[in-house]
């Protein structure tokens, strides 16, 4: 990614890439979700252990929030990751952090970028999941819309829309810290350095950039499924106790805290399901992280270069 660039091209990239790349990877994103609650094996399975054609009903649910924060969120991040981008760089023409590699750098960039796009996302995400799970979704003929019944549901207690931040973060900072730095050493090796790079066409920088960012995304994304499994669970359970699913919802706040917290729940589920049980979605998880961040990054060099 080129750092010799206007913050106007980087948000209108941010912005253009995540229209393209959601629309496409909401789907996967919802079977994930699905696979990894706790009510997988009753609610997407049938009796003989088969998958049930529901789990394939109302893909689509859950996708509103998700649009309506991934921009901002998309631009905040690739605003601060290109800045602290280009510090890095210029640093290190200084003769600061000698000893340490760009690809860590960058790897440090992207963590930092994270912390502020977690903060805009988090709510919308816990939105997004349990209306991905709704049990009056689409094919129920009720004409209920999952997102907005499910918004009503957490207005009554807004703060549970910060569940699984914790494991968020947890996962979030170092998979971005180690796909960004696997990023950016194979494009690199694919590329050469950061000047090297502008020599290429404009076609060759989105091909090598958008492979890389696949090889990289599903590589990282493979080593934390198990926090990822335990965020969906304590967003989950963040769903039913606002709709006193998961006990009474006059539970103190400090028991509910006990009942969600990540270390409780990666418990409950070794208990209840086996240290497998921590990989649920595994595959498609590696899958979508590598389609989509492909795609994601593709979309983004694309349109950036585009733009400049």
């Amino acid at each position: 990614m080129s750092t010799a660039i206007g913050m106007e091209a980087v948000v209108a990239a941010a912005a253009g890439a995540t229209l393209s790349v959601d629309f496409l990877i909401h789907p996967m994103d919802t079977l994930i979700t699905r696979m990894q609650s706790p009510m997988y094996t009753t609610q997407y399975k049938s009796v003989n252990g088969a998958v049930s054609r529901t789990l394939f009903l109302g893909l689509y649910q859950g996708f509103g929030p998700t649009i309506i924060t991934s921009i901002p969120s998309s631009a905040a991040f690739f605003t601060i990751y290109e800045g602290l981008k280009g510090y890095s760089l210029r640093a290190k023409e200084e003769g600061r952090f000698a000893g340490v590699p760009l690809p860590v750098l960058y790897g440090a960039s992207g963590a930092a970028a994270s912390l502020v796009s977690c903060a805009i996302t988090n709510p919308a995400e816990v939105l997004k999941q349990n209306a991905q799970v709704y049990r009056g979704g689409s094919g129920s003929g009720s004409g209920t819309s999952p997102t907005m019944d499910t918004l009503r549901r957490f207005a009554k207690q807004p703060t549970k829309l910060w569940a699984g931040y914790t494991a968020l973060v947890a996962s979030d900072l170092p998979n971005t810290t180690l796909t960004f730095c696997l990023y950016e050493t194979l494009k690199e090796r694919f590329l050469g350095g950061e000047g090297k790079s502008q020599e290429r066409s404009a076609p060759q920088q989105v091909l090598a950039s958008g492979l890389c960012a696949a090889a990289a995304g599903s590589a990282s994304s493979s080593l934390f499924v198990p926090i990822d499994v335990v965020k969906t669970r304590m967003r989950l359970a963040a769903g039913g106790e606002v709709t006193g699913e998961n006990g009474s919802s006059k539970t103190s706040s400090s028991s509910s805290r006990a009942k969600i917290g990540p270390i409780a729940v990666a418990r409950g589920i070794i208990l209840k399901e086996g240290v497998r049980g921590l990989f649920r979605g595994a595959t498609v998880t590696v899958l979508a992280a590598g389609f989509g961040g492909g795609l994601y990054i593709g979309c983004y060099e694309a349109i950036k270069i585009y733009l400049s």
